[in-house]
């Protein structure tokens, strides 16, 4: 008799395969920045550039508004098939007697699939849930973006990245 596999797609290969990836890769980089009280990028106006891997993986922005809001973007591409842009508004909150900060915020997903024949809108909405810390000007992060998306399909992602961000303007 067979056994039925019960996981959830969305969670088994691929998610496990990520975050056995980028946990090591946050490990090292914690170790090598050393987190710090530094607390200037989290001032309203504060603007920071980077990148993160992982699904999607890409260019990276952060705008602090008035404590504790936050908004952030990713835009990404494979270079051939699609790009597509993730837009969040975080509320931020440090973690007691630790250099953390928790992040969580609703938004959405947007961009263009096929490119090379016929482009179709991609659209949805989705979450973003993660920890930062800061070493000097920088922000390292880890976060999940559960995804629903509505065209040109219906399908449910849930993907991980890690990501390292400079704060070009510092009120």
């Amino acid at each position: 008799m067979q056994k039925r596999n019960r996981s959830i797609p969305i969670c088994r290969g691929r998610a496990q395969g990520l975050f056995s990836t980028l946990l090591p890769a946050l490990l090292v980089v914690v170790g090598l920045l050393r987190p710090s009280p530094v607390l200037a990028q989290r001032q309203p106006g504060a603007a920071g550039i980077g990148f993160q891997v992982g699904g999607p993986g890409g260019l990276a922005l952060k705008l602090y508004r008035l404590d504790p809001i936050a908004y952030d973007a990713v835009i990404s591409t494979d270079g051939d098939d699609y790009v597509v842009s993730h837009y969040h508004r975080l509320w931020e909150h440090p973690l007691p007697n630790s250099p953390l900060h928790l992040y969580l915020g609703p938004g959405l997903m947007v961009g263009v699939g096929d490119l090379g024949r016929s482009p179709e809108l991609r659209l949805g909405l989705s979450t973003e849930a993660g920890l930062n810390f800061y070493a000097e000007r920088f922000e390292v992060f880890l976060h999940v973006t559960p995804t629903l998306r509505f065209l040109p399909n219906t399908n449910v992602t849930l993907d991980g990245n890690v990501g390292l961000r400079y704060y070009l303007r510092v009120p």
